[in-house]
């Protein structure tokens, strides 16, 4: 029972739940591909989502120590002595499926876990700038999320214009959303130094900014998915998108600087609307093409 005591915040701070609003992209580009699921793949996704990824976020909570919401999670716990450490090694074990997965996708691997940890260690601290926390953003979890992906299951005549177009708008999908992940946060971050979009933009300018990336977001990929899939599937996740759109307007019209938890709450409803919105388009794409 003390074992399990003293290993709870460690797992807390992993956020695992939350890894699931990022599967919607790496399932994005194995299905573009147009390759077929095999061990590879899963152990690719199990690379990505049960190990890189929550390492990614407890590295990036040791140099946080937030106090108060983030993504994810509501009241995260004190920062334990040695999470450090502890995402290091995750990170580390990770690499091994990983590379059972295949070169390419180590590749990605270690480009993505280079890029997690320029966001938030203090010597790059990519975090602390508007514009590039927003690329590290987009680029990191986005076009390399989705390279992911494709990579796991890349036909050998995959062409390359879709991985282009897949990859772009993956990239405007994350960067849409990830003001939504800021508005809650502003207080904590003026007070590390770090000037995110929200706080160089405004909450509401940021949001539409937002709004505005996933219009480019859902356009791109509307068409993307019409040449692949057909009309009425591209009428299909533009409704996602529009939906989206709608609700990232809804929220940028609330009070500048209302109460933490008051903002926290419908921005992980609508992080998790989107996922759900993402997950069941995929279902229906992988059940129409199998």
């Amino acid at each position: 029972m003390a074992l399990l005591a003293s290993s709870r915040p460690y797992l807390i701070h992993l956020r695992l739940p939350f890894q699931l609003t990022l599967a919607p992209i790496f399932l994005w580009g194995a299905l573009l591909s147009g390759g077929g699921w095999d061990v590879g793949t899963s152990a690719a996704f199990v690379a990505l989502h049960l190990f890189l990824y929550p390492a990614a976020t407890a590295f990036n909570a040791v140099y946080d120590r937030d106090a108060g919401p983030v993504a994810g999670l509501e009241r995260p716990p004190q920062v334990p002595a040695h999470l450090l450490r502890f995402a290091v090694v995750l990170a580390l074990l990770g690499a091994v499926p990983a590379a059972a997965a295949g070169a390419p996708l180590l590749l990605v691997y270690v480009l993505t876990a280079g890029w997690t940890a320029a966001y938030s260690h203090p010597r790059t601290r990519w975090k602390a700038s508007p514009w590039k926390s927003a690329a590290a953003i987009a680029l990191g979890q986005g076009a390399l999320g989705f390279a992911a992906g494709w990579v796991a299951t890349a036909a050998a005549d995959a062409p390359s214009w879709v991985f282009a177009a897949g990859a772009a708008g993956a990239a405007f999908t994350v960067l849409g959303l990830y003001p939504m992940t800021q508005i809650f946060q502003l207080e904590e971050d003026w007070e590390r130094g770090d000037l995110t979009l929200a706080w160089a933009l405004g909450p509401a300018l940021a949001l539409r900014l937002g709004a505005l990336c996933l219009a480019i977001a859902g356009v791109t990929t509307a068409w993307l998915v019409a040449h692949r899939f057909g009309p009425s599937d591209a009428f299909l996740i533009s409704l996602v998108y529009a939906g989206l759109i709608v609700a990232v307007e809804r929220i940028a019209r609330c009070p500048p600087l209302p109460h933490e938890v008051d903002v926290y709450r419908p921005a992980m409803r609508l992080l998790n609307w989107a996922t759900a919105g993402f997950l069941l388009f995929l279902v229906l794409e992988a059940i129409g093409t199998g």
